[in-house]
Order: structure tokens, then sequence, then C-alpha cells
């Protein structure tokens, strides 16, 4: 099986600026004028330019267009993860326990968190995880938000399937995951989950959110985590690209 379409256009366009046919600084043809020429859809030649962004060659700003930065892509360190389950850690290893599902709309302080729109409706699936070993242990708290329509996609298979949501909404609801961007920090457990993780509130923790983007960079699901000290490893290998 050859290339994706999409990975064949990022490399010819790679070339072509290293080339010197847009000169840095220059805008790109527009993305129709590219899509046309190679003869793909807008969605397969975004993804294409996402490459390019990654290696720091353009930069895209709605309303003006797609800069060139460089003519050749930054030497840099990239994090390698072989799939989703690999991002999450625990993947189905640590057993999932729904505690609620509601509908909420999402206020300022939940959009600074998550990123999603404010007054926007989200329906906020609530969960523990459990060691598999020790049942007693819950190794982390979680908030999920999702698309109503999404969420009733999987209303059914969410409460008895050890999946990952993310894996429930792209068999159920047809959404296809094509990037996730994850932000790590450290805080003070909330007492919403100081309880379910058997700490003091404002423990040591740490904080995982993880926004899933489909194809066309539409953002459809967010998860926030919660960690309590010393329930959770997590490691990547770095290797230069």
């Amino acid at each position: 099986m050859g290339e994706p379409r999409y990975a064949v256009i990022a490399s010819d366009l790679m070339s072509r600026l290293a080339d010197g046919q847009w000169a840095v600084g220059s805008l790109l043809p527009t993305e129709p004028e590219l899509a046309a020429s190679y003869k793909v859809s807008r969605e397969t030649l975004r993804r294409a330019l996402r490459q390019l962004e990654v290696g720091g060659l353009i930069s895209r700003h709605p309303g003006t267009g797609t800069r060139v930065e460089r003519t050749l892509p930054v030497a840099a360190f990239t994090t390698h993860l072989g799939s989703l389950q690999e991002l999450t850690q625990y993947g189905t290893s640590a057993v999932r326990t729904i505690l609620s599902v509601d509908h909420v709309v999402v206020d300022e302080a939940l959009a600074a968190v998550t990123g999603l729109a404010p007054e926007t409706r989200s329906v906020r699936i609530t969960s523990v995880r459990r060691d598999p070993d020790h049942a007693d242990q819950v190794v982390s708290w979680a908030r999920v938000y999702l698309e109503p329509s999404d969420a009733h996609a999987i209303a059914g298979p969410l409460e008895d399937s050890p999946r990952l949501i993310s894996d429930l909404v792209e068999t159920h609801a047809g959404r296809a995951v094509d990037r996730v961007v994850q932000r790590v920090r450290a805080v003070g457990v909330p007492a919403e989950a100081a309880g379910r993780l058997g700490v003091a509130t404002g423990s040591p923790g740490l904080e995982f959110v993880r926004r899933y983007y489909d194809a066309r960079g539409r953002l459809f699901e967010v998860s926030v985590s919660i960690h309590a000290q010393g329930t959770f490893v997590y490691e990547t290998t770095l290797q230069r690209s």
C-alpha cells in the first residue's frame, strides 16, 4: 500500500518550497486553487498543509492565507505515539465506571479549560477508572464533553464497553479522529474529584485536557481527567526528525 494522498502532496509541496517556488514571506495559492491543482478535496489538501505547518514551513491565518515561513523543515524532536490507547496510557486496562451523564451549557470558565465555545450545549460524561487488580483504588476521575448528537449515538454501548469514548464516537457517530491536542498541568485536586480519588481537596495532582479534532479541524470531544499524586506515570519517546 502506498503513502496516503495527503502525504504525497505534502512531500511535493516541501520539494517545491525547497526549490524556491515560493519565497519566505509570500503566500501560497489558496486552498481551493491548490486542491484543484492536485485534484483532491479541500479536506485532503488541509491534511497535507498541516504536515508543512508542523514542520514550521508555513503558518495559516484565516482571512489572510497561508504564509511561507521557511523553505526547509525545522530539525525538531517529535513525540511518537502508536495509538490513542498509548496516549491515554490506561487504555482499556483500567476499569471505567460511569458516574453521571448530564446536559450542560458551556460557561466562560469551562470554555477556558476545554476550548469549547461559550453558550453552546454539551453532554458531560463523568467517570472514574479503577486499578484492575485493586477494585477499590480509583486511579483517575474524568469528565468528557460531547456534542448532544454524538452522545446520543453512543448511549447504548457506553455503560458496558471498556473502549475509549473517542473510539465509541468513531464507531457509532461516524467521526474520525484526525488529531488530539493534549495539555498537562499540575493542579490542586478539585473537591469534586478529591472524594472519588480518596485525597484531600487541593492536594497535588495532574490534569490532562485532551481535545479531539476531526479532519475538518472541528473540535468534537474534550476530556478533562484528574490524577492524584503517585497514581500516574506518563512516558513518551522523543526522536529527532
